[in-house]
């Protein structure tokens, strides 16, 4: 789906799950502040579902702040979705580079079992990981509905506050959200 789709196209009647994928999130903010995220959250609201993999997850944010301090890749602002009610911060994990699998590894991430109802649910697990993010204090937004399905078992390399997540729930009015600094997929 593209940001014209998103703007001009009867998209929300018929879609089971919109899915913002990995890269970078500032083509998304170019593209969708305004009116194509009014859209969206409109769209969630109303029972559909978002899943923000990566850069989907800054941009599901409150706030962005990605390699702070990096003059090269430094990426700090708002974001108007606000479907986590907090900060993404990254890289959680050093060594990201743009176009490249350098930085990429398998993290380690801790499966909050008691999120889970029902079904066989692993302790951990590995998840391909370049460049996401941390949800910073995660635990802080209980209250909002928040719920953490998974943390990194590795030591962050940014600041995480309290109870980081790796990948968070939400139920936004009628809608679901799935926001994770990993690429399960």
């Amino acid at each position: 789906m593209t940001d014209t789709v998103i703007l001009k196209e009867p998209w929300t009647a018929s879609c089971a799950l919109l899915v913002f994928p990995g890269g970078a999130d500032m083509g998304y903010c170019r593209s969708l502040n305004g009116e194509g995220n009014r859209i969206i959250e409109r769209y969630v609201r109303r029972g559909g579902a978002y899943l923000g993999f990566c850069a989907g997850g800054y941009y599901g944010s409150s706030r962005c702040e990605f390699e702070v301090g990096n003059r090269v890749l430094e990426v700090i602002g708002s974001r108007e979705l606000e479907f986590f009610p907090g900060i993404c911060r990254g890289c959680a994990f050093k060594g990201f580079v743009y176009h490249s699998e350098a930085g990429a590894k398998a993290v380690e991430l801790k499966v909050a079992k008691e999120a889970f109802k029902t079904g066989v649910v692993p302790e951990t697990f590995r998840s391909y990981y370049n460049g996401g993010g941390v949800f910073v204090d995660a635990g802080k937004f209980v209250d909002k509905g928040v719920e953490i399905l998974a943390t990194y078992s590795d030591p962050l390399d940014c600041e995480g506050g309290e109870d980081p997540a790796a990948i968070v729930y939400r139920k936004v009015g009628d809608g679901n959200v799935l926001l994770t600094g990993t690429h399960p997929e």
